[in-house]
């Protein structure tokens, strides 16, 4: 499995650690990627990890591993002999390969596509100025992205969608007609599952003593949709004593500062900056409400897991996000860069309880039933065999 991100900031490499942990175990599974601040090789249980530089979440970094990727390949396939290699998108992270012609056969997962995510960043309509470095980056670029993209789709041979919203985006666009499935992303029912609170308060004593938790977990980038979320809670009741918890990897300033000019004093608003993935499972628990405001979202897991950890969900009806939540029966929905109907859909949760409770039995099992990586991994192991089936 080839990606930059794995262990660090992203989706992309919360997916390739649960589908890695849970193919069958006559799988050598070994994942080609950036790693920590040395970027040492470091195995993860039975994953293989081979780290081709160090991970920043920056725009060049994506550009760095593409590069080390193919300098590296043919070394790694002689010492290693893969069978198949499964590539993500949309870091393209395997496009020098494609390039030049595969030598081994290849299954590409497409998360979300460069233009998805512009668009999502465009609705934001915050100036050039206040963008992350990435977001800025794409919009320069975009032109060359954009052609990069059509060529890097229409080179697949073989692809997973995690949704069919993503699906139908990638074939309107790039016409692409290679075999594909749309295989839904999952998680791990068990890592994330309900808690023990004490335990989960020692772990963030920041949140000691908070009320009403209401939890977004994400990149703290445009598109996610931040500038919502302060919106909202800047309308909700004061008598709710809601308390906004923000978690994710990025630059918090800019975000603090509109808090504050939005009324929202320290004590109310929490930004608590890159959580490791293995202390989430522990944040969600605490949390009387998790929000995902985004502008553009693909099949986000930070929502399977919030569903799984019985938090009651509130997102916006964006891409495959109503894929996965049912309105009213297992979370609620609502219209992106809409506030008003944000703060109340956060108000019917915190203040109906029973209600929440059953929102939050029936998002669990839907979960357990449909979106766990078991699920996913034994689907993904299905496209495997056929992929290197049709290349023989």
């Amino acid at each position: 499995m080839v990606t930059p991100e794995f262990l660090s900031w992203g989706g992309v490499g919360s997916y390739v650690m649960q589908l890695s942990k849970n193919l069958p175990s006559d799988y050598e599974v070994h994942v080609l990627c950036l790693g920590g601040e040395d970027g040492s090789d470091k195995d993860v249980g039975n994953v293989h990890v081979h780290s081709l530089g160090t991970a920043k979440d920056t725009f060049m970094y994506n550009n760095q591993f593409q590069l080390s990727l193919w300098r590296s390949f043919r070394d790694l396939q002689e010492a290693h002999g893969f069978d198949l290699v499964h590539a993500n998108h949309a870091q393209m992270a395997d496009i020098m390969l494609k390039l030049l012609g595969e030598e081994v056969p290849s299954v590409t997962t497409v998360h979300s596509t460069i233009g998805s995510q512009r668009q999502g960043t465009k609705m934001s309509r915050l100036p050039l100025n206040q963008l992350e470095r990435s977001e800025r980056m794409t919009f320069f670029l975009l032109p060359f992205l954009r052609a990069a993209e059509r060529m890097y789709m229409n080179r697949c041979s073989s692809l997973i969608f995690v949704s069919e919203f993503i699906r139908d985006w990638c074939v309107e666009r790039f016409g692409v007609d290679c075999p594909s499935q749309v295989i839904h992303n999952g998680i791990d029912t068990e890592m994330f599952s309900s808690k023990d609170l004490g335990e989960c308060g020692e772990r963030f004593p920041a949140l000691q003593g908070k009320e009403n938790i209401v939890l977004f977990s994400g990149r703290m980038i445009a598109l996610k949709g931040i500038v919502t979320a302060i919106q909202a809670q800047a309308m909700l009741d004061p008598a709710l004593k809601a308390h906004f918890v923000f978690a994710g990897n990025g630059d918090t300033g800019q975000w603090e500062l509109l808090a504050r000019s939005a009324g929202l004093p320290p004590e109310r608003c929490t930004f608590l900056g890159s959580v490791k993935y293995e202390d989430m499972p522990y944040l969600y628990p605490l949390a009387s409400a998790f929000i995902l405001p985004s502008y553009s979202e693909s099949f986000p897991l930070t929502i399977l897991e919030a569903m799984a950890s019985g938090v009651p969900v509130v997102a916006t009806q964006v891409g495959g996000v109503p894929e996965m939540i049912t309105p009213g029966r297992d979370g609620l929905l609502v219209p992106p860069r809409d506030a008003r109907a944000l703060s109340d859909a956060i108000s019917t949760v915190l203040s109906d309880p029973l209600f929440a409770r059953q929102m939050c039995l029936s998002a669990r099992t839907k979960v357990l039933e449909e979106f766990s990586a078991a699920v996913m991994a034994k689907r993904t192991a299905e496209v495997y065999t056929s992929t290197v089936e049709g290349w023989s």
